[in-house]
């Protein structure tokens, strides 16, 4: 963990976010995410790593495995989480990141998602099919849609499931995999953010900017457009603050109605970015392995 202040952070337009902490894991970053009641951060690594830090950048646990690990998932309250391992297995994993169950899937996972509460796992797959699990290694549900889903969310208000395919899809589910609406797309798709009721969806629709949907019928609101091709978002529980990066490195800090308040250019390429509930502050990873925490001006 290192605090301090870098260049970059100077770079942009508007009143930019400041560095609170920076953390690097020992290879290349597979993926990130939050546990939004607790602000810890999961990272997993190219090398098998798995890192719980907490909201102060500081290390709670590491785990080192022998497996790729490519898709994350933890719970709000940070009792758990989940991960794609080797690309057919899923597994449950205890907040001292000791894997309590496996399971292997019939083809390769694309994402995995839990609630907030740490009581289900959703599962997406190539071949179309999503599967809903309880923690305890239960099987709940299985639906197939037209093409197959690489982002999913589950909601916190709500037994529902948000979903987007890459390309074509996007739509809302249950647990039991009832369909409540589902719409076509026209643009290819880098990322999803909803709100924790899942009343505000955001798409990142690279050259089609940030695509905006009414959650509860799937309505289109159209699109906040930025320089760049938008490749994430992330947005806070309530929706009131957006945060989006650009395939050319650009960082952007968006109002909720899509109004730009700051933007910077990052030093290098992006796994992911997170917000937080409240929207004052964000974290970035980066592909090299270095997660930095940025709090933003209120």
């Amino acid at each position: 963990m290192s605090g301090g202040s870098e260049e970059w952070l100077y770079s942009g337009r508007g009143v930019s976010p400041t560095l609170r902490w920076s953390f690097t894991v020992d290879a290349p970053l597979t993926d990130l995410r939050m546990a939004r009641e607790t602000g810890e951060i999961l990272a997993a690594d190219a090398s098998g790593g798995l890192y719980l830090i907490d909201r102060r950048g500081r290390m709670i646990s590491l785990i080192r495995t022998r497996h790729a690990i490519q898709r994350l998932a933890w719970a709000d309250n940070g009792v758990g989480g989940a991960a794609a391992i080797d690309d057919r297995t899923v597994v449950w994993f205890d907040r001292k990141l000791q894997f309590s169950w496996n399971r292997e899937v019939p083809d390769d996972v694309l994402a995995v998602a839990t609630d907030a509460h740490g009581t289900h796992v959703a599962v997406s797959m190539a071949d179309g099919v999503t599967a809903l699990f309880t923690t305890s290694n239960r099987k709940v549900s299985r639906f197939e849609t037209v093409r197959p889903l690489r982002y999913l969310q589950l909601l916190t208000t709500e037994t529902q499931i948000i979903a987007a395919a890459e390309h074509g899809l996007v739509g809302r589910y249950s647990l039991s995999g009832e369909q409540i609406w589902a719409e076509k797309l026209w643009s290819n798709v880098g990322d999803l953010a909803a709100s924790g009721d899942g009343r505000n969806l955001f798409l990142a629709g690279f050259a089609h900017g940030i695509q905006s949907y009414d959650g509860d019928d799937g309505r289109s609101r159209g699109a906040f457009l930025t320089e760049g091709t938008v490749s994430q978002v992330s947005c806070g529980y309530s929706k009131k603050t957006l945060v989006a990066a650009t395939l050319e490195q650009n960082l952007f800090g968006l109002s909720d109605s899509g109004d730009l308040v700051w933007n910077l250019t990052m030093p290098e390429d992006l796994t992911r970015v997170l917000m937080s509930p409240l929207g004052d502050w964000i974290v970035l990873g980066f592909t090299s392995g270095r997660i930095v925490r940025l709090d933003c001006t209120r």
